[in-house]
């Protein structure tokens, strides 16, 4: 328990002292006592301590002065003040004692034959004595600890530890949910006001304290609880509760509870960076397998072997290209990570047998897949709603691409085909767009040829200067030659008049002079309002190419 000032009032020192202020600070904690020299308490001034002073240095303090002399000793945490009578102060005036009864900070009248040196003696012996309690308890429990370490405990076993010391319950909460309690009874409750405690010099970590009704029907009043938070890293949060129930935590308790702390902090912290080992090792391994980095069959087949995959399984390639937008300010690649994680929990609904690694802002999943190439699109595009339909993730932009079924050998292959697919979609300032190797027809040549950073140029002049200048005559041109030159269904496309369509081709005709009986000339043509179809060619940076 605290020192406090109503135990100091106990002390022989103090026998013949009269409290004559304060009444209401006797629980204020005392860690120190000092003898006042001069009223600037805020600069040598801490909290605990208790002052000792003739009332020399403040009797000339006016009531305004004496006021902000409160403020500060209040601000500071003063717990009480320690006045000896003396012959040149025979009476302590009654606005002093009425700032004392206002900020609850005790006053203590001494006569003139009490000693400081036996005040601050017995104080300070008090003090270094439970001082060297707290601390001997506080490595008798990281003894025990470190030798629980050696044994690789597990998180019930400390929960337990820390229950039979403390003797109050206590749950472990992760990610702000039930995962560990050593009363189950107790895992239910309704909080009904908070409030954080101020650290003190046995506390390193943040504590608060939390007013709680328990959904239990033999506790129907009130009772407290304490939630401390342990750091760690990662996306998890863990918290520790100790269930109150309505008993004081004394100091020894708190050395308890922040040993058990650290040692869960360093049990998390030591999880998280063995995952991170793992994860890297997973990393290269899918990275060596994307990009056919192994020496033999038998190396491949190893790798097949760990990751749970068959030889004879059948595969596709889906890659996600989170955009870099105004939307994603300050984007890391832990941002990338969480999203994948996510992404995961969906991708796991349609696939039973696949991995997934990051690469900065991109994300590779390795599906092993027997889907029909419509289906495997309709479940990537489910799983990419899914995940945009959270909150958090809303405003995401995302692109994905998605390969040809490749075996195990041609795994390379199905790589470049996902990943240039987004090149593609980035060229033509796509967003948002699922698309899949197989559908995308002519453009296979471009990627294919890498020529995807110059699909502009592989449109007609022609075309572009129409595009440019009338893009409705582009789009007339492209139905019109969709239905095999035919004006009356290009009329019905379109919701126009056969004689409309008619006049607009001739209106193309004039200003492109294509030739209608060339077919290579046509097949220019198709080709260029395929990827005028494609490219987004309404932004004036692309047109400029």
């Amino acid at each position: 328990m605290p020192l406090t000032v109503e135990d100091i009032l106990t002390f022989d020192s103090l026998i013949e002292g009269k409290l004559i202020g304060g009444l209401d600070g006797l629980g204020k904690e005392v860690t120190g006592i000092m003898v006042m020299e001069a009223p600037d308490i805020d600069v040598w001034g801490s909290h605990g301590q208790v002052i000792l002073t003739s009332f020399f240095a403040l009797k000339d303090l006016s009531e305004d002065e004496t006021k902000q002399f409160f403020i500060k000793a209040n601000d500071v945490g003063i717990s009480a003040l320690i006045v000896k009578m003396d012959r040149l102060v025979q009476l302590i005036p009654e606005h002093f004692i009425e700032e004392c009864n206002f900020f609850n900070i005790p006053l203590i009248k001494i006569q003139k034959k009490t000693k400081y040196e036996a005040i601050i003696l017995e104080v300070m012996e008090t003090l270094i004595n439970k001082n060297k309690v707290l601390l001997d308890h506080y490595y008798d429990i990281n003894h025990v600890l470190t030798k629980m370490a050696l044994e690789e405990p597990s998180l019930i076993d400390i929960l337990l530890f820390i229950e039979r010391l403390i003797q109050k319950p206590v749950t472990l909460l992760k990610n702000h949910t039930v995962y560990i309690s050593t009363n189950k009874a107790l895992d239910k409750f309704q909080t009904i006001r908070t409030t954080s405690l101020p650290k003190t010099r046995y506390t390193q970590f943040e504590y608060q304290k939390q007013y709680v009704y328990y959904q239990n029907p033999e506790m129907n009043d009130e009772k407290t609880i304490l939630v401390v938070d342990i750091p760690t890293l990662g996306e998890n949060t863990y918290k520790l509760i100790i269930h109150e129930l309505n008993q004081t935590t004394s100091e020894k308790n708190f050395m308890a509870i922040e040993n058990t702390v650290s040692f869960l902090q360093m049990e998390f912290l030591k999880k998280y960076a063995l995952q991170q080992q793992n994860l890297s090792h997973l990393n290269e391994i899918i990275n060596d397998l994307i990009y056919g980095r192994y020496q033999s069959v038998d190396e491949l087949k190893e790798t097949l072997n760990y990751l749970k995959f068959h030889e004879e399984d059948v595969f596709n390639i889906v890659v996600v290209d989170v955009y870099e937008d105004h939307n994603i300010k300050n984007k890391k690649w832990e941002d990338t990570t969480s999203i994948a994680k996510e992404l995961s929990n969906y991708i796991k609904l349609h696939w039973k047998k696949y991995i997934y690694l990051v690469k900065k802002d991109k994300i590779i999943f390795l599906i092993s897949n027997t889907d029909s190439d419509k289906k495997i699109k309709e479940n990537v595009m489910t799983a990419i709603k899914s995940l945009t339909g959270i909150t958090h993730f809303s405003k995401l932009i995302l692109n994905t691409g998605i390969s040809n079924k490749a075996n195990i050998f041609d795994l390379p292959i199905a790589y470049k085909q996902a990943y240039n697919l987004l090149k593609l979609l980035r060229k033509a300032h796509h967003k948002n767009r699922v698309i899949s190797y197989k559908e995308i027809g002519v453009f296979q040549i471009f990627l294919e040829s890498n020529n995807v950073e110059n699909l502009i140029h592989f449109v007609p002049d022609k075309l572009l200067d129409l595009q440019k200048q009338n893009p409705e005559l582009v789009k007339t041109l492209k139905v019109f030659l969709d239905h095999n030159q035919n004006f009356k269904i290009t009329a019905e496309k379109l919701f126009i008049h056969p004689k409309t369509a008619k006049y607009r081709i001739e209106r193309v005709m004039q200003l492109t002079q294509i030739n209608f009986d060339n077919a290579e000339e046509l097949l220019q043509i198709n080709v260029g309002l395929r990827l005028l179809e494609f490219l987004n060619t309404t932004d004036e940076g692309l047109m400029k190419e």
